[in-house]
């Protein structure tokens, strides 16, 4: 049966290039596919073929932009004649391309792969019969690289190496090392800020309204302005969000750390990418410069299950306890309302105050109202901050000794002895150290000594491994009771300076307060109970 010349077909030509081909040979670039594919039609007088192609692209799954356009135009009749570079940049996946390729010789359209030397114009050829062969060795091929990929992407995350292709907001790219990445100075104070606010129990909805008020474009609006490229952290029109918030929490470049692993592909075949549990990432301790303190992120972290809500008035006045107040009965936060009053002369007065957030939206079913006004909220924790802070400027010693007994389980002379016992077992070890190395010198001199010195390297080898994990178990004891040493300090000094305290604000508040339970009122009584930062409930 005669052919139709190549000059009577309409042909196509489809390049493909993925993130692993790119990698392995800069001679699959879609630029050099095409201009093999164009110069074989030029040389085997094909008409001028139209173009389509994919870059960066994964051929394990046929979903992709530029070969679903060939098809279409396959199946209008605008196209009879196929040409790749070679099968497996028609793609990688046996079944899907087999599929493909039947329904396209089923539409009569001719299929060549240059390199391959097939031709579907002679389906009886022993080329076109290895076809499905051919796909299954493109497909394995895949599996493979996919393997060697995911085992560099493991090393490279076990090394604290940025993957990533943008950096993370607040920071950018190191231009000397693309794996690394440094402070970028006007994001990172953005990035500060942020957790300021969040520290000071700011809502999520209090820190996006300040941010969207003052026009700070969120992470991936800024990114696509800097580096004309966009994060995959979704941004609605350049306005932060919740979601992106929440991201930031979780982020842990700002303290110094870098993350890898956090979303792994179904398959080498299914690339969608699916979130992984913290716990499953890998990370890499202080790889460069933090932007947070550990201590900060770690409380920022903490607070995203339990979010603050830090409401602002219609006047837009941020009220001082907001968001530090919690229900002892069902412990729900207390939500800030208020009322106006008309005084005699005509003037309008607003009242403000807290009810149970349960009471608030449920109603008596949940809760009971707990109802206590601002005034005299502020009048009662001045009052006891006034008495904290005098009983300190009186005795300080003895405050600070009920402090470490309200804060930690151990006593001061508890701590002492700790500190004195891990001095010893340190000079113990030394004196260890000293030990071995003149008995090893005797028996270098002597060789008779030879067997006397593995006796007492055993034995004193033995006793510091004793005092190793002993000298590690005080050091870490140490450090802990170091940290309530410092917790106690902070708050006494923060005490001294409000021994005279006339009125609350929100800044005084937030530095002082960590919550505030306040029981109902009954005829008798009402309990208000203030935990404070650093050492909790003083009595």
């Amino acid at each position: 049966m005669a052919h139709k010349a190549n000059s009577e077909y309409k042909p196509a030509i489809y390049a493909r290039l993925s993130k692993e081909d790119s990698r392995n040979d800069v001679s699959l670039s879609i630029e050099n596919q095409i201009s093999i594919l164009e110069k074989y039609c030029e040389d085997n007088d094909f008409a001028k073929p139209q173009v389509f192609y994919d870059d960066d692209r994964t051929g394990t799954n046929f979903n992709r932009e530029g070969f679903q356009k060939l098809y279409a135009e396959a199946k209008a009749g605008n196209i009879d004649v196929i040409i790749v570079k070679h099968t497996d940049r028609f793609g990688r996946n046996a079944s899907q391309a087999g599929t493909y390729c039947d329904a396209i010789q089923d539409m009569q359209i001719r299929f060549i792969s240059v390199l391959q030397y097939i031709d579907t114009i002679d389906p009886d050829s022993p080329a076109v019969e290895m076809l499905p062969l051919l796909f299954w060795v493109d497909e394995m091929q895949s599996r493979t690289t996919s393997k060697k990929v995911r085992a560099s992407n493991h090393k490279m995350a076990l090394d604290g190496k940025h993957r990533a292709p943008y950096a993370p907001y607040g920071f950018q790219k190191d231009p000397d090392n693309k794996h690394k990445i440094v402070i970028d100075p006007y994001s990172s104070a953005v990035v500060k800020r942020i957790y300021e606010m969040r520290l000071q129990k700011y809502s999520y909805g209090a820190i996006i309204n300040t941010l969207n008020a003052e026009g700070i474009l969120s992470p991936s609006a800024y990114c696509q302005e800097v580096n004309g490229k966009s994060t995959n952290v979704k941004s609605r029109g350049g306005k932060w969000s919740k979601d992106g918030l929440n991201h930031m929490f979780q982020n842990v470049a700002y303290r110094g750390d870098t993350a890898n692993g956090m979303k792994k592909v179904i398959s080498f075949k299914n690339q969608k990418q699916v979130r992984q549990p913290m716990e499953d990432w890998i990370i890499k301790e202080n790889t460069h410069d933090a932007i947070i303190s550990r201590e900060d992120w770690q409380k920022c972290f903490d607070m995203i299950e339990t979010l603050g809500r830090v409401r602002r008035t219609k006047e837009s006045e941020m009220l001082t306890f907001t968001g530090l107040l919690e229900c002892p009965d069902c412990f729900s936060a207390m939500l800030h309302n208020h009322s106006y009053h008309t005084l005699k002369s005509g003037e309008k007065k607003r009242y403000d105050y807290y009810n149970c957030g349960s009471y608030s939206s449920q109603g008596k079913s949940a809760c009971s109202s707990h109802n206590i006004s601002d005034k005299e909220l502020h009048e009662i924790v001045c009052e006891h901050i006034r008495k904290v802070a005098g009983h300190v400027s009186q005795d300080e010693n003895a405050m600070r000794e009920l402090f470490y007994q309200i804060k930690s389980s151990k006593q001061q002379t508890q701590i002492n002895t700790d500190k004195a016992t891990l001095e010893k077992v340190n000079k113990q070890l030394a004196k260890l150290d000293k030990l071995i190395e003149a008995a090893f010198e005797k028996s270098v001199e002597d060789d008779s000594l030879s067997d006397t010195f593995k006796g007492l390297a055993k034995k004193y080898g033995t006793e510091k491994k004793e005092l190793t994990e002993k000298a590690a178990q005080l050091n870490a004891l140490v450090q802990k009771q170091s940290k309530v040493e410092n917790d106690v300090e902070t708050f006494i000094s923060l005490m001294k300076k409000y021994v005279n305290v006339a009125d609350m604000d929100r800044e005084t508040a937030v530095e002082l307060i960590d919550h505030i339970t306040i029981s109902e009122k009954t005829d008798t009584q009402r309990e208000i109970v203030i935990y404070y930062n650093h050492v909790g409930n003083v009595g």
